[in-house]
């Protein structure tokens, strides 16, 4: 009688817990014993342990495996049988116990899937042995790295390549905020496949996030669907890394023909430009301008002439090793315009003494002056062959591509007998960029300080210092070889973005940059632009009467334009306009180029006259 008593407490307490005791607490059921076999208790027990282990791997029994059958072990019997089309009784029968075991193999198989997965970087998260969706789509992946049938099943084939020593890894997730050398080798993948525009900072900003945001889009584009794990949402997964990265990689999308319009053409076209052959800016319509240097790449890459820019010609252009081109693709220009053609039609007026300041790359108002300039200097010329080409410079807005083809041909090589202004003017001018004469005494006639120029320049360039410009003397003033004159600074004035930069001479003849000074040039165009060899310091203290203000430490660069101090009241440093420091970094003055206090006094002190070339661009 007492024992049944205890027996119902039991029964009654584990009714009352909802059947969630410990496996190690489990009472044995003691009427309707589901073991039918007759085996030992020690083997019933050992069996019992074994399938609740498996149930356990399986994820559906939790505790430990101890042995006794209780009401959990008996639960989870049934749920493994209904989910297995076994009869639902609780019995840990043969049929239940072989079904249980191949379960169980094959999610020890699963989980050791998993995990080689997972160490080579195509899975997140633990190997729990359900090869679900997620372990499928990671395997799909992997077998397309493979060059395997993508199935997402672990056949014997897939096994094999994924167990062996070389089995392909994949990178780690990146993603916004994430910096280092791993995002640094995204970026550079993406500007080479055309996706980024920027720079290779390292840094996973919006703009990474965008570019990545395209290739994702483009390989959906391309017929790579969501089954390999790729989705356009700009985070650089590990699938979307491994197919960027992967050697093998087509970015082919369809054939381009001109007329055609889009991203992919704008991908082209970026990849054109990078590697140089197209000059103009890419945009997404692919004109007559794109396929002619997509024909000048094909050339360049051995690949043979075709209509439109198919896969062989994309596969080759997007390459790492993608040849660089020898020379762009010539167009006409544009008053506007700039990129390498404006940057080459500017060398060669420099050079030709046509041009007498810093280079902007920019087809602006200076250069449309030059032209102007040249067209009726070649139209005055008394040589016939110059004024048959003055034609080619009527409008001063627009460079044809013979216009250009002109200025490359020797036309600077100046008879002997060319003495008149025009002539004389361009030696003049190219004697300025070359630090040789000022700007001031380029005007065409002859004077004594050209001619101390001309035996300068002779001298410094192994010429005979005669003070004529003879034809030897003109080849080499007209080239790329004719050397500047050896001064101790280079000072620099940028008033687009109104800095001061002094370059020093270095022993070795090349110019160091060594100071950089915040400055404020002239409102509107007060501040003459050029090249002004004649600068020199003249005041600890300035007074400006018509503005009646001081500053110090004044240095002329020309006629009444200085370098110079800050405002102040009078001569004393107490008396500072604080309104002039604060406009610093943006125009303010009357034309004089304002400096902080002790960048004016240090090119009042290093800076002697005819000691330094100043460039105002």
């Amino acid at each position: 009688m007492t024992h049944m008593k205890k027996t119902l407490a039991t029964l009654l307490a584990i009714l009352l817990l909802g059947g969630t005791c410990a496996l190690g607490e489990e009472m044995p059921v003691v009427t309707d014993e589901p073991i039918t076999q007759e085996e030992s208790e020690e083997a019933r027990k050992e069996r019992v342990r074994q399938a609740q282990q498996m149930l356990i791997d399986l994820g559906m029994l939790n505790g430990t495996a101890d042995g006794l059958y209780g009401p959990m072990t008996a639960q989870a019997v049934r749920l493994f049988q209904s989910r297995n089309n076994l009869v639902e009784n609780g019995e840990l029968n043969d049929a239940t116990f072989e079904a249980l075991s191949q379960k169980a193999e094959a999610a020890g198989s699963a989980r050791q899937i998993q995990q080689r997965l997972i160490d080579l970087g195509y899975l997140r998260g633990l190997a729990d042995g359900i090869f679900g969706e997620r372990s499928q789509t990671a395997l799909r992946l992997f077998q397309a790295l493979a060059n395997l049938p993508v199935t997402g099943e672990a056949d014997d084939a897939t096994r094999e390549a994924l167990f062996a020593e070389n089995a392909r890894s994949v990178p780690m997730r990146l993603t916004g905020g994430d910096k280092g050398d791993g995002v640094v080798a995204l970026q550079e993948k993406l500007k080479q496949y055309g996706f980024l525009d920027g720079k290779a900072d390292g840094s996973y900003g919006q703009a990474t996030a965008r570019a990545v945001r395209r290739f994702q889009t483009h390989l959906l584009d391309q017929g790579v669907d969501e089954v390999l794990g790729i989705a356009a949402n700009g985070e650089a997964t590990s699938a979307t890394q491994a197919l960027l990265f992967d050697p093998d990689y087509s970015s082919y999308v369809s054939d381009l023909a001109v007329g055609d319009t889009g991203d992919e053409v704008k991908r082209v076209e970026t990849r054109l430009n990078r590697l140089g052959y197209m000059d103009m800016p890419a945009d997404d319509t692919y004109d007559d301008y794109a396929a002619q240097a997509a024909a000048a790449f094909r050339e360049q890459a051995g690949l043979s002439e075709r209509a439109v820019m198919d896969k062989e010609t994309v596969d080759a252009l997007f390459r790492e090793d993608a040849p660089v081109a020898e020379a762009f693709v010539p167009h006409d220009i544009h008053k506007g315009d700039k990129g390498l053609a404006v940057e080459a039609v500017e060398a060669a007026l420099l050079r030709g003494g046509v041009l007498a300041y810093q280079p902007s790359q920019r087809y602006n108002d200076t250069m449309e002056k030059a032209v102007q300039w040249l067209h009726d200097d070649l139209e005055a010329s008394a040589i016939p062959d110059y004024r048959a080409n003055a034609a080619l410079f009527e409008d001063p807005q627009t460079l044809t591509v013979q216009a250009q083809v002109f200025l490359e041909s020797e036309w600077l090589d100046i008879p002997n007998d060319g003495e008149d202004a025009g002539t004389l003017r361009r030696i003049q001018r190219r004697l300025n960029t070359l630090f040789y004469l000022d700007r001031a005494y380029v005007d065409g006639e002859a004077n004594a300080l050209t001619t101390e120029a001309l035996q300068a320049f002779q001298a410094e360039n192994g010429l005979p210092a005669t003070g004529v410009a003879d034809q030897v003397t003109r080849e080499v003033l007209f080239s790329d070889d004719a050397a500047y004159k050896p001064l101790p600074y280079r000072v620099e004035v940028s008033i687009e973005d109104q800095r001061v930069r002094v370059y020093e001479r270095t022993e070795s003849g090349d110019y160091e940059l060594t100071q950089t000074f915040i400055c404020s040039t002239g409102l509107g165009n007060s501040t003459p632009r050029g090249i002004f060899l004649d600068g020199f310091p003249v005041n600890r203290w300035h007074h400006f009467e018509k503005f009646d203000c001081w500053a110090q430490y004044s240095f002329v660069i020309e006629g009444d334009i200085m370098f110079h101090s800050v405002l102040f009241s009078e001569d004393d440093p107490e008396t500072l306009r604080e309104n002039s420091y604060y406009a610093l970094g943006q125009k303010a003055s009357h034309g004089c180029i304002r400096l902080k206090v002790g960048d004016a006094r240090w090119l009042f002190n290093h800076c002697k006259r005819g000691t330094l070339a100043i460039v105002i661009y």
